[in-house]
């Protein structure tokens, strides 16, 4: 017992010497150089946020603009050097999102000055470096590698960003996205994704009447029927309606 007594004893006397010994933090938002946007007089702990709010609306660290290695001490960094692209592009977003609240929102503040709206870097890329629909997404993954990939690609998306603000995984999402890919002819992709809506959404009406829809432009006549049927039964007042398409698609002939 007096072993442990001694050795709490020492650790407190230590502690106070290293944390007295220890060097104060440089501030690296103090005294900025080479500024050309932001004010010249900005405060160090306004820098600082502004620089926070860039690293987490675009999901980016301090050296994706900055010369410095990833994981060191911010006081190696050369925040003055313009040599990385990213740097270049930043400042000119920055210009672009200051020109919109200033010359556009302003206005909108005026008609409404009880709602104002004030844009910021988040506003559009929610979290990620590119500001990219998830329909964007697809449509690459489609034209660079087919459906497969598409797919894939959603899956991977959906499993590591749902329930943030990233991308759209809402109910509407994919079945409005399968409706643009139909009107551009690429009906075996629209059924593919209106299909997984409907492992996601199994109790979404417009999901499996949108299915149903697409099951029948591609002449799918049994697996229309079925995906008219259940949307029936998710919405029994638009029934009338879905027996109308049942019996119409009953008529045709020829269809699968």
């Amino acid at each position: 017992m007096k072993s442990i007594s001694l050795l709490f004893s020492l650790v407190v006397l230590v502690l106070p010497t290293v944390a007295a010994g220890q060097a104060p933090q440089k501030d690296v938002f103090a005294n900025p150089r080479n500024l050309e946007v932001l004010p010249q007089d900005i405060s160090s702990r306004e820098l600082g946020e502004t620089m926070k709010g860039f690293a987490m609306g675009l999901d980016v660290r301090c050296e994706t603009c900055h010369v410095g290695e990833a994981g060191q001490p911010l006081d190696t960094f050369d925040f003055a050097s313009d040599e990385k692209p990213m740097k270049q592009k930043a400042r000119r977003m920055l210009k672009m999102v200051m020109a919109i609240n200033t010359d556009h929102v302003a206005s909108l503040n005026d008609i409404e000055a009880s709602d104002p709206v004030e844009v910021r870097c988040v506003t559009c890329h929610r979290g990620r470096p590119q500001p990219k629909l998830i329909q964007d997404i697809l449509d690459e993954q489609l034209a660079g590698g087919g459906l497969e990939t598409a797919v894939t690609t959603y899956n991977k998306l959906r499993g590591e960003f749902y329930g943030s603000h990233s991308y759209d995984f809402s109910e509407m999402s994919l079945p409005l996205y399968a409706q643009a890919l139909a009107g551009r002819g690429e009906l075996d992709a629209a059924v593919a994704f209106a299909r997984i809506n409907t492992e996601h959404y199994p109790e979404s009406y417009y999901s499996f009447f949108m299915l149903a829809e697409l099951y029948a432009a591609s002449g799918q006549k049994a697996a229309a029927i079925e995906g008219f049927q259940r949307a029936a039964e998710l919405n029994p007042r638009a029934r009338p309606f879905i027996d109308g398409r049942i019996a119409a698609l009953e008529a045709e002939p020829g269809a699968k």
